[in-house]
């Protein structure tokens, strides 16, 4: 099949990797607050799906791929049209720690391929997503080189003198207290103030997941709909997610 027929059309994609952790952790229950991040996440996941969904232009823009990890990667995914997005189902995995550093670089590889992909057909596309969702620490199953290389990787995209081809929007999600905030400020600096760091009791983390979410895909419809410069585009986004910031450490502000 040539790359024409393949990609059916020449509206202009968005491709989007959620890079989401998948250990023992996030099937624990929050400091007995019974609160299961696994659950939350594959709720608000799958809000996002109906959302893009909802809007005739995401829906034929948006393409979402899944990078799951442990201590090693569990799930690969390739890129799927919103249109043809289920619900997931996510568990956690019995047994297994945190390495983060090979699944973001993966997720890395994945945009990169396929912006290569859309350069080569001559389909337009608008500046790639990256959503990372952790509940734990990079842990000895991670390797130092490996997580400087992520981190290296994730804010060299953040960069306008890139141009679209090399630029990825960042969105970095912590949730609970065992997150190692130094390693997702890192992941975070080059683009936002900060990460999405979700805590609190049971209805804050609900509320809180929901609004980064929210955040998540007011920034693709944005993506697709604004006709504006890239940079203009990407200076509107980062103003959201800073903006959504903002909001949520005044929504937990003293927990």
């Amino acid at each position: 099949m040539n790359d024409a027929r393949r990609f059916g059309n020449t509206i202009k994609r968005l491709p989007i990797v959620f890079c989401l952790d998948v250990s023992p952790s996030m099937g624990w229950d929050i400091d007995n607050r019974d609160i299961i991040p696994m659950e939350l996440l594959n709720n608000s996941v799958n809000t996002f799906i109906r959302e893009i969904n909802s809007d005739g232009r995401t829906r034929s823009s948006a393409e979402v791929s899944y990078v799951t990890f442990s201590t090693d990667i569990e799930v690969d995914s390739p890129f799927i049209p919103a249109r043809n997005l289920d619900n997931i189902h996510l568990r956690p995995v019995s047994e297994g720690g945190t390495n983060m550093a090979q699944a973001v670089l993966r997720s890395y590889q994945k945009l990169e391929e396929r912006v290569n992909e859309y350069v080569r057909s001559g389909i337009r596309f608008n500046v790639p997503f990256f959503v990372l969702v952790t509940d734990g620490n990079p842990d000895d199953n991670d390797d130092g080189y490996l997580q400087e290389q992520a981190i290296a990787t994730v804010n060299a995209h953040c960069h306008s003198h890139q141009g679209a081809s090399g630029l990825v929007i960042p969105f970095i999600v912590g949730v609970g207290k065992r997150v190692d905030s130094k390693t997702l400020l890192r992941y975070s600096q080059g683009f936002t103030n900060g990460f999405f760091h979700i805590r609190g009791d049971s209805e804050q983390v609900q509320t809180c997941f929901s609004d980064v979410f929210r955040v998540i895909s007011n920034s693709t419809k944005a993506s697709v709909h604004l006709n504006l410069s890239t940079d203009a585009i990407v200076d509107t986004i980062r103003a959201t997610m800073n903006k959504g910031l903002d909001d949520l450490d005044r929504e937990l502000a003293g927990y």
